[in-house]
């Protein structure tokens, strides 16, 4: 099952859990109606049947279920408000600490060093980094999609746990991220919330009731009314923990054994949770609302009740032996912090990496068993590039001014005058001590390999993020002038603009566009007629590659749209609607660009930024594509 698969699977179990929901939620309606009748007949003497449809009437019973329904969706859409921001919302609640920009000591160091590399390996922005200050051993993956997550990682995890193990759990919450779970996850937590308020009504009734006045057969309906509600409400909880349970005991199962086709290395994630098993700290959390996101983290963060019904993790056992079936049943004792916490200096000039010219049939592998799938050689390849990246750069990407000093260089034109000609844009545009540190900087980005550019770009985004409101729209207006001071945007200068919006800002609003086949198929077909003029200078090649994409596709071949056409705003609106086709055609839409980009017999660096850029876009990371002829 590749990436695109999980998507589907994803979007299957999300929609199978609202079902579940909506179940919980009728079944609610009715007991509370049925409660409602009983309290009618009670308070006029009268005996109760559930089958005499005389007591309440049509619009008595509507009324109910109107208020049941709105009072549920309140609740959800308000605890769904407050996680508006993402996987941020869900790691400062937990009491946790962004350390992107000034990580504090050796094993924080060490520990943003495992989540950047992880994320060039598998080709996404660099999240935000979150350390939970509790001794416990754990971790978590939150957010709505890859460009909003958050990793979190408990002081326990990054102190306890050896490099190996640290990447294991790391591999472990990235596949939370490419499988489609985090949304699903916060979902399920405005779905409880809103059960939840049921209950808490019904509490409050009791509580006014016992505390007010009035006649003592109305007071005792109240009371009667308030008590029905607070068990129905919890019952209600009750059952959609049990559901919250069953949903993330198996993925749990799916995320182990993800982390070991990331790593290679059973042994790392297996470690980990034998140092779970083994530490006085165990997993539990100390924080007071640990148990909202307990189906979020790495091992339970939770004490076991209840038979274990509300057991949102698999037995550690169990998990260990799938990873390790020789394991001998021991648990190490676990006390004392790991060794080796300083982050490796050594550096390695040379690094393994993308080919000036990559065959189609690598693209196509890469398209159908890397997306959201990074292996051992992705991971080679990005710690090796982070060694070669020199300090003062990777220093300066984790820095909001210097980060904006390194995106202006990043999208400056490689033809020298033009280049001039930006510089000297920027000169007046740009914040003083932003132009300062491009100078400083010049030297190191002067040798920075091409391939190296949409990395050092990825671990720009967290420092942007940390940007004011204000300065952020300074610094867009800027990107949008600098752009667009030589009367032209080439797409590669698209690709690194496109690929750093959408980690900035997420996808557009793609509710605005139609979803409708004939617009998709136009989408694509723009898309296509971009490449093909972007890999060809003349009209008859660029023809040629855009009807052998369009064949790909199984689309009517169409006139190729003339160079001049292909605008960026247009760009990006194609890129919306090609967005919302169903996960299972978008890698049909991905490997019809490749046809395209090697229709001249290869596909250069600069075409495999821009198949990157739509694949982001798409929201599929799409980690970097090795070709066989590496060192």
């Amino acid at each position: 099952m590749n990436f695109f698969e999980y998507q589907d699977r994803a979007r299957r179990n999300s929609a199978l859990l609202v079902a579940l929901f909506s179940l919980a939620v009728v079944s609610l309606i009715a007991i509370t109606t049925l409660l409602a009748a009983a309290l009618v007949a009670w308070s006029r003497g009268q005996t109760f049947s559930p089958v005499d449809g005389q007591l309440l009437g049509w619009d008595t019973v509507a009324a109910i279920a109107l208020t049941i329904a709105a009072v549920i969706a309140l609740g959800s859409l308000y605890k769904l408000r407050q996680l508006a921001a993402g996987g941020r919302a869900v790691a400062e609640s937990l009491g946790g600490r962004k350390i992107n920009i000034a990580p504090h000591g050796a094993a924080e160091k060490r520990a943003l060093n495992v989540v950047e590399e992880m994320a060039i390996a598998s080709g996404t922005p660099v999240p935000d980094v979150y350390i939970l200050d509790d001794d416990a051993i754990n971790a978590f993956a939150a957010g709505y999609k890859p460009a909003d997550a958050v990793i979190g990682l408990t002081r326990g995890s990054i102190e306890k746990l050896s490099r190996d193990e640290l990447q294991g759990v790391v591999a472990h919450e990235f596949s939370h991220i490419f499988n489609g779970d985090m949304r699903l996850n916060i979902r399920i937590v405005g779905l409880l919330n809103g059960i939840l308020i049921i209950g808490l009504l019904g509490y409050w009734l009791l509580r006014g009731s016992y505390f007010g006045s009035g006649r003592s057969r109305s007071r005792a309906a109240l009371l009667g009314l308030g008590a029905g509600l607070a068990v129905i409400g919890y019952t209600g909880t009750f059952f959609g923990n049990l559901i919250k349970s069953a949903v993330s005991r198996q993925r749990e199962f799916l995320a182990d054994a993800s982390a070991v086709q990331f790593t290679r290395d059973n042994s790392g994630i297996a470690g980990a949770l034998k140092k779970i098993g083994g530490y006085s700290g165990g997993s539990q959390l100390s924080a007071s609302n640990a148990a909202e996101f307990s189906h979020m983290y790495f091992a339970s963060g939770l004490k076991r009740s209840f038979a274990n019904l509300f057991a949102t993790h698999p037995p550690l056992d169990e998990r260990i032996v799938r990873l390790d079936p020789q394991w001998n049943g021991h648990f190490p004792r676990v006390e004392e912090a790991a060794a080796g916490l300083a982050v490796s200096a050594e550096r390695d000039a040379q690094v393994m990496g993308i080919t000036a010219a990559t065959p189609f049939d690598t693209v196509a592998d890469a398209v159908d068993n890397s997306i959201g799938n990074p292996d051992e050689r992705q991971m080679q390849y990005s710690r090796q590039l982070l060694q070669s990246v020199p300090e003062a750069l990777q220093q300066a990407a984790r820095d909001p001014f210097a980060a904006r000093a390194l995106v202006y260089h990043l999208l400056q034109h490689r033809d020298e005058a033009l280049r001039q000609t930006q510089q000297q844009l920027l000169q007046k545009i740009a914040h003083p001590a932003v132009v300062r540190e491009i100078h400083k900087l010049q030297p190191q980005l002067q040798s920075l390999p091409a391939t190296a550019r949409l990395p050092l770009l990825d671990l720009c985004v967290p420092a942007l993020k940390a940007l004011a409101p204000q300065q952020y729209q300074v610094f867009k207006r800027n990107l949008i002038k600098l752009l667009r001071s030589d009367n032209r945007v080439e797409l590669w200068e698209w690709s690194l603009y496109r690929v750093l919006m959408h980690a900035l800002e997420g996808a557009p609003d793609r509710h605005r566009h139609s979803t409708k086949p004939a617009a998709t198929g136009d989408a694509m077909r723009f898309i296509l007629a971009a490449v093909a003029h972007a890999g060809n200078d003349a009209y008859l090649p660029a023809k040629r590659a855009y009807e052998a994409g369009l064949r790909a596709l199984q689309l009517d071949i169409t006139p190729l749209p003339a160079a001049g056409d292909i605008t960026l705003p247009r760009l990006d609106k194609a890129i919306a609607i090609a967005g919302t086709i169903k996960p299972l055609k978008k890698p049909a839409l991905l490997k019809a660009m490749a046809v395209t980009m090697t229709h001249d017999g290869v596909i250069a660096a600069e075409e495999i930024e821009l198949l990157r850029a739509v694949a982001d876009s798409l929201d599929c990371p799409m980690p970097p594509v090795i070709g066989d002829n590496r060192q």
